[in-house]
């Protein structure tokens, strides 16, 4: 992954170039920044203010661009319609994906952003006995611990350190209150963050793996994100670092099934993504 993608978004937050976003009643809180592009990534970008609501997407006039499996060539320099040819049969060129880094809790350990505390609060207790910065984090101060079914991979922390509040994704923007027995200590930055969530072209909502058995397939690609609508799950090579080709500005990915053992599936279909979240402090 570039690492210009998410340094753009954060770089840009509201947090860092203004010390926050007031609110009416004189509480500083940070906003959430999103990298927006046009047709092909050069836009200004938008800031999403605390409690503004769900997360920015791509432009809606725009249909969804499922890309054929195939290898990424050069981008397409002409616009316009090819003489002769019906201006139905030209695809539009794919938009840039938007790079969000997403501020779910304050400074002062409150919901923000849209994000709200889920019931029954607190959850439970974390063991964060082998935590470590979150792998989706553009900033330090994000924390992932405690088992893979607590799924407790982007948590912020309490201002007094012994509680953490993990985020669901990006989209219901629950909040999930846990105590940490002893408090965390402060936590640094990952070196190279995954997104923590993909919106895919077609919709499909996709959230990382957080550990567990998965499926297998006989080409060897293993899962990275499980996505809703349906079987297919974003994949990516066994020994490979991302699951996802940020080589131009729109990202694309790998989706198809897994099985039991590893059975024949056909090829994965290549897919790009609309929006990639990641989580920051500010």
């Amino acid at each position: 992954m570039k690492a210009a993608g998410f340094i753009v978004s954060v770089g840009m937050l509201c947090a860092v170039s203004v010390a926050g976003c007031s609110t009416d009643s004189g509480t500083a809180q940070p906003a959430t920044t999103t990298a927006r592009g046009d047709s092909w990534g050069s836009g200004a970008p938008v800031t999403e203010l605390p409690g503004a609501g769900g997360p920015t997407t791509a432009p809606d006039q725009l249909p969804p661009v499922i890309i054929a499996p195939t290898t990424p060539g050069p981008r397409p320099t002409g616009s316009g319609v090819p003489s002769g040819a019906p201006a139905s049969t030209v695809p539009r060129p794919p938009v840039a994906t938007d790079v969000v880094s997403l501020v779910a809790v304050d400074a002062a350990g409150q919901p923000a952003n849209g994000f709200a505390l889920t019931s029954p609060t607190p959850v439970g207790t974390l063991d964060c006995s082998y935590m470590s910065p979150s792998r989706s984090a553009t900033t330090a101060g994000i924390y992932e611990c405690g088992a893979s079914a607590d799924s407790a991979n982007v948590c912020w922390a309490a201002p007094d350190r012994a509680s953490l509040l993990c985020a669901n994704d990006p989209w219901q923007r629950g909040l999930r209150l846990y105590t940490v027995d002893p408090p965390v200590a402060d936590i640094g930055k990952t070196a190279s963050p995954e997104p923590w969530a993909l919106e895919l072209a077609d919709g499909r909502h996709c959230r990382i793996r957080v550990g567990g058995a998965w499926g297998g397939r006989s080409d060897g690609l293993v899962g990275a994100y499980s996505c809703d609508g349906g079987n297919d799950v974003v994949l990516q090579p066994s020994t490979a670092r991302t699951a996802i080709d940020t080589s131009t500005s729109t990202w694309v990915v790998k989706v198809g099934p897994l099985g039991s053992g590893a059975p024949d599936f056909p090829a994965p279909a290549t897919v790009a993504v609309r929006t990639a979240y990641f989580a920051a402090t500010s």
